[in-house]
């Protein structure tokens, strides 16, 4: 049985290994940019995705809102405030950092299990 894949778009090398790590029952796909996370979703819908908001080339409002369209579970995980970030966190699940990856990693696979029983049942 093939494993889930997980997008994860971090910047910040070590949250990125921690995710990684945390996520490691699932395939990842980590990408540090805005603009890696969007080509990979031109040819790629995960399982799930985690996404932080703002990185060194814009914010991740796009990826956020293409995951949405696709009905892919994802969560925005990230240090912002509500106001820094609204849109991104009107799309998804918000968690703020600094909650452990672990934490986000045990939420989504709650939130894919969920939906895989749906389109099983």
């Amino acid at each position: 049985m093939e494993r889930p894949l997980v997008l994860v778009v971090e910047d910040e090398a070590l949250i990125a290994w921690d995710m990684e790590c945390a996520l490691s029952e699932a395939g990842v796909r980590l990408a540090t940019s805005c603009s890696e996370a969007n080509r990979f979703l031109e040819n790629h819908t995960p399982a799930a995705a985690v996404l932080d908001v703002r990185l060194s080339d814009g914010d991740c409002y796009e990826a956020a809102k293409t995951l949405a369209d696709r009905r892919v579970p994802f969560v925005v995980y990230t240090g912002l405030g509500v106001e820094g970030s609204h849109e991104a966190f009107s799309l998804g699940v918000t968690i703020l950092k600094p909650t452990e990856p672990a934490e986000v990693a045990r939420l989504l696979k709650a939130m894919t299990a969920g939906l895989h029983q749906r389109m099983a049942g």
